[in-house]
């Protein structure tokens, strides 16, 4: 059984993606844990140890509030909900459960910019993107659920793609019944050989089980072209694959990379290669 973590620091933005993730997992079966990590400035002192149980009690009371918010709001949910309280950052404790876990995703919320932004700029959302091993779905803070239609794929002709890398993806496509779209955003710097695109596309259709028709984009401005595009052919979860000079990768490095350029409301699934 799949294990979905849900980090929650209880803002309004963390509990939005708590709620995306109950009603997008609805008809599968999972095991959810919402995470809270706490800490407290470190000392030796025995005053230091007496806050972090006070802060440990107070996560569990939260905590224990939270689930029964959940349960009452959300009568028709099959799935358990179970809660951990864990000392340390947000990633450490994404880190140290899923040690200990087989199938493992996380839902994250990111909060006032938009969730391109986030990755791109740093932030918990960031690091946790960035660090975990497992796929990590990032939900912007106004993103309403809604049936997930149709995922785009986002490829930048890299092949030796490791085929588990890809199993999310798959049970995304498979669970939801959702049609894939791939596109590839063309670099000013050179074209991708012919042959190295084949030889790519044919390794996806493999690895994906279906017919893969990529879709090219060129525009000056790369993050707007991808907005237009998750915009234009309605797109419900656009897909990465987070990857050593992956294409998300290239854009962290080019200027406009910061740029306020995109404003989506599109839920982010980060794959871990």
């Amino acid at each position: 059984m799949k294990t979905v973590l849900l980090p929650t620091d209880f803002s309004a933005n963390s509990k939005n993606a708590v709620n995306w993730a109950l009603q997008f997992y609805q008809n599968e079966q999972v095991k959810f844990i919402l995470i809270h990590s706490y800490f407290s400035p470190q000392s030796g002192s025995s005053a230091v140890v007496s806050i972090n149980e006070i802060l440990r009690k107070q996560a569990v009371e939260d905590l224990e509030k939270y689930k029964k918010e959940l349960v009452a709001a959300f009568p028709d949910n099959k799935n358990e909900i179970v809660f951990k309280e864990v000392y340390g950052d947000v990633l450490h404790a994404i880190k140290s459960i899923s040690e200990e876990l087989d199938t493992v995703a996380v839902v994250v919320g990111a909060k006032g910019m938009s969730a391109m932004e986030e990755i791109f700029i740093g932030s918990n959302t960031s690091a946790v993107v960035k660090e975990a091993d497992a796929p990590v779905f990032v939900i912007p803070e106004n993103v309403v659920y809604k049936k997930t239609d149709k995922v785009a794929l986002a490829i930048d002709f890299q092949d030796n793609l490791n085929a588990s890398a890809l199993n999310p993806l798959k049970d995304l496509l498979v669970n939801k019944n959702a049609e894939l779209r791939v596109f590839y955003v063309e670099d000013e710097d050179g074209d991708i050989p012919e042959e190295q695109q084949n030889k790519v596309i044919a390794d996806l259709e493999s690895k994906l089980n279906q017919k893969i028709e990529v879709i090219k984009i060129n525009e000056d401005d790369t993050l707007s072209a991808v907005q237009n595009f998750i915009h234009s052919h309605r797109i419900d979860c656009l897909v990465t694959v987070n990857r050593k000079k992956s294409f998300f990768e290239s854009l962290f490095h080019r200027s406009f990379s910061k740029q306020v350029a995109l404003h989506t409301d599109t839920p982010l699934l980060v794959l871990h290669d």
